[in-house]
């Protein structure tokens, strides 16, 4: 007679992704009808970009454009980020400091700052991601809100690894470019 044995669900089984296994799903084609970021362990579906987010991007990309030239640097749109060994996501815009040429898949330290555009992520934008990108000692980052019509402009404290509080700077009024030596103003 047969002896009842239990199977493990499939909850048992579970584990998180790997930055690794998420990168190499990438590049097989997985996410080829989707946008999808790795966070913790986790996939996460995002939503495509709407007119006025691409619209944006390519204001902001035209308006730092001469500091990256003078910079001998570079900047990418949506460009993919192994944040550590568990997330990946992918800045609005990445610029990528001087005399890195970038891969398929950027570091934390070949970023100069990250650019997010929130028009409806600014929970996450101002929350989960400020965390990572500054536990990451990633130098920079902003976040562009377009219903508050502001930017919020953070810098690695003294620490090297979390972002002090936020400079926020009004649509209209120039900021300084960190790392890029001049400044920009989003209308």
């Amino acid at each position: 007679m047969n002896q009842q044995v239990r199977v493990a669900s499939n909850k048992e089984w579970a584990s998180p992704f790997t930055a690794d296994d998420f990168l190499h799903m990438l590049e097989r084609g997985a996410f080829v009808d989707m946008r999808a970021e790795l966070v913790r362990g986790e996939i996460e579906k995002m939503m495509p970009a709407d007119w006025s987010h691409g619209e944006l991007v390519i204001r902001l990309s035209g308006l730092l454009f001469p500091l990256l030239q003078a910079a001998k640097t570079m900047a990418g749109a949506d460009v993919v980020l192994r944040v550590d060994d568990h997330t990946v996501r992918a800045f609005d815009i990445a610029v990528v400091r001087p005399g890195v040429r970038p891969q398929k898949t950027l570091a934390p330290q070949d970023v100069l700052f990250g650019i997010e555009i929130a028009e409806s992520t600014q929970r996450r934008d101002l929350g989960e991601k400020r965390e990572e990108y500054g536990g990451a000692g990633i130098p920079a980052y902003w976040v562009v809100d377009t219903v508050a019509r502001v930017t919020h402009c953070f810098v690695l404290d003294a620490s090297g690894s979390a972002y002090g509080d936020a400079i926020i700077v009004p649509f209209g009024q120039p900021m300084d470019v960190p790392g890029l030596g001049g400044q920009i103003t989003i209308d």
